[in-house]
């Protein structure tokens, strides 16, 4: 059995429906108007120039058997039941095919379908987080910043060890609730403030256009980067977290373990409860104050309350290094841990007289009008290191 070329001449009609109906439309760039797929176009791709036979059509152009025997059978009974025959053939290669594969292939479509739904959940929680720090980026100038949890987990170790007075704990509240209360102040909108244009009581970022860095950084990048700022901290949080947490580490494992307790020669203690207070109320009013500083920065709250945030907690902090420096029974405490509650207080009344209050309110107040309050300002020349834009 053999095609002719007449199957290119049946498809003709189909080809010259989709012909314009407007000729106009269509022009050629030469001066004779020939139109593609007009009348009396010709039949393009050309026709194949040999016959194309039945077996063409099979893999490796072998007639099946049955497909012989169906052609050259001239009775139609016979070519029904050959027919028939071949139907029930395959018919019973599938189903004796398919019966031991069908568990196979079941699970092999459930572990598609969960990896699909699982590559699908992953993707979408990248593109939300993705998204998320594009916003951040778009605000900050630099991706968010994460909340550290050394000084939640340290502050839950002192609560847990009976390190903190009761009324530190009580300190540690009212303040939450106090900036809570500012924040929500702050947020709040004005009388006359509309959907369209919202006027909060504080802004924290400018209503229009790009967010400086000056927000991200309000100390400025030289101040930040120089050697004697870093050293500062340094000191401070080797007199204010190392130094105390060896000292109450040995107190707490002392009184469990008498081997380290002589170890530590150097203690001498009558009453370690009451010596434990003393020493882990700063402690504990410091890692709250670094824990409220990051959650500030991630709420992205106004300057001014930022700033106000170390100033509160490191004058608070005063009266109880007052007390572990100046104990009001000398011989409750020995003289090296006396020391480190001396060198505890002249650092953090430095600290807040000497950089907070002179530096870092100027500097973050500054900033808050420079980049939020005010719409243009003009530097004198030589003062940009004063307003942290270097």
């Amino acid at each position: 059995m053999r095609y002719s070329t007449g199957l290119c001449l049946a498809f003709s009609p189909s080809i010259s429906s989709f012909a314009p109906s407007n000729p106009r439309i269509i022009q050629p760039a030469t001066s004779t108007r020939i139109y593609a797929y007009g009348k009396g176009s010709e039949i393009w791709p050309e026709c194949n120039e040999e016959p194309i036979g039945l077996s063409a059509s099979f893999p490796g152009g072998v007639i099946p058997q049955p497909a012989k025997d169906l052609l050259d059978s001239s009775d139609p009974t016979v070519s029904q039941s050959a027919t028939s025959q071949t139907t029930s053939a395959v018919d019973a290669l599938a189903e004796t095919s398919s019966i031991p594969t069908r568990g196979r292939k079941r699970r092999a479509v459930r572990r598609t379908l969960s990896h699909l739904l699982q590559s699908a959940a992953r993707a979408s929680t990248r593109r939300a987080r993705s998204m998320e720090e594009n916003e951040a980026v778009q605000t900050y100038g630099v991706p968010p910043p994460a909340i550290d949890k050394g000084p939640a987990i340290l502050a839950l170790a002192l609560l847990g060890t009976k390190c903190v007075p009761v009324k530190h704990i009580a300190a540690v509240v009212g303040m939450s609730v106090y900036f809570v209360g500012l924040a929500s102040w702050c947020a709040a909108p004005k009388v006359g403030s509309t959907d369209y244009q919202p006027i909060v009581n504080m802004p924290s970022l400018p209503s229009k256009g790009h967010v400086p860095n000056l927000i991200t950084n309000p100390l400025g990048a030289s101040l930040t980067n120089s050697s004697v700022y870093r050293t500062w901290q340094r000191v401070g949080a080797l007199l204010g977290l190392l130094l105390p947490t060896v000292v109450l580490a040995q107190l707490t494992l002392g009184s469990k373990l008498p081997a380290v307790m002589t170890m530590a020669n150097w203690i001498n203690i009558g009453n370690v409860g009451d010596v434990k207070r003393i020493v882990g109320g700063p402690m504990f009013l410091l890692c709250f104050q670094a824990l409220t500083e990051a959650v500030a920065r991630t709420a992205l709250l106004p300057l001014p309350i930022r700033i106000l945030i170390p100033v509160s907690y490191n004058t608070l902090r005063l009266s109880s290094l007052q007390s572990w420096a100046f104990p009001s029974v000398p011989s409750m405490i020995p003289t090296s841990l006396q020391v480190l509650g001396v060198a505890n207080l002249v650092y953090w009344y430095a600290n807040l007289f000497f950089f907070l209050v002179p530096v870092g309110v100027m500097q973050y107040l500054r900033a808050h009008f420079f980049c939020v309050e005010a719409t243009e300002v003009t530097v004198r020349k030589g003062g940009e290191g004063s307003v942290g834009l270097l």
